[in-house]
């Protein structure tokens, strides 16, 4: 019994010290960790009272990796739509300085079209300043999106780590309960053996006490000397 504790034990620490978002390598840890539990369970030949314990203990240990999976889904969803808003706000943007080169180049289409020098070079003065400001916002929009998607990346990723830390710290101490709660369950069974053992040895000793025996009543001697002494007569 103390082997199969120090396995159930050793596969709870190797589970909070593992404890990562469940991809598939993950699943397979856990696995194998249950196999175990289980392939020790079974060599050890446990008793009946112990196999609940254990049972109870692997269904609490399945419970808690559910809840862990469903746990790190969930922050891997709010990175998701985090990362799908942030998207939403820079293709505005993107879109924005898309439009404004457009337009840049349609200036500069305008003036290169022009076949009368004169005319050229006054389009061209003309909309240079023009020209030059759009240029210059696109580029300054340009660079706030891509400092902006970097540090979108980062924030997402350390919102992330936040929230599977969390879940993953949650499922430690749940693990640590499962075990202990194990523990008590197994330390629980000898007083629970001790219990029909006493009514059953309280019932032979009981059995084994003989009933008091009634002393028989001695008849008196007298009444026959007191025949013996009368005299015989003819």
């Amino acid at each position: 019994m103390q082997l199969f504790t120090r396995v159930i034990l050793l596969a709870v620490t190797i589970f909070s010290v593992s404890a990562v978002p469940r991809f598939g390598e993950d699943i397979g840890l856990e696995q194998v960790l249950f196999r175990m539990v289980l392939g020790e369970a079974e060599g050890r030949g446990l008793t009946p009272a112990a196999q609940t314990c254990a049972n109870i203990y692997l269904n609490t240990t399945q419970k808690n990796g559910d809840k862990l999976a469903n746990a790190t889904n969930a922050c891997e969803e709010a990175a998701n739509r985090t990362n799908v808003a942030y998207t939403q706000t820079s293709n505005s943007t993107i879109n924005q300085i898309r439009l404004q080169l457009l337009t840049l180049e349609q200036n500069l289409q305008l003036c290169r079209n022009e076949t009368d020098s004169a005319v050229f070079l006054n389009c061209t003065v003309s909309t240079f300043d023009k020209n030059l400001q759009l240029l210059d916002t696109s580029n300054s929009q340009a660079y706030r999106s891509q400092s902006q998607f970097v540090s979108n990346a980062t924030q997402v990723n350390a919102e992330k780590s936040n929230c599977i830390s969390s879940a993953v710290s949650e499922a430690k101490v749940q693990s640590i309960q499962a075990a202990n709660d194990f523990n008590s369950c197994l330390d629980k069974i000898p007083a629970q053996r001790e219990v029909p053992q006493k009514m059953d040895q309280q019932l032979r000793e009981q059995q084994q006490v003989k009933p008091t025996q009634i002393p028989k009543e001695q008849v008196s001697a007298k009444p026959q000397l007191m025949f013996e002494d009368l005299p015989l007569t003819n």
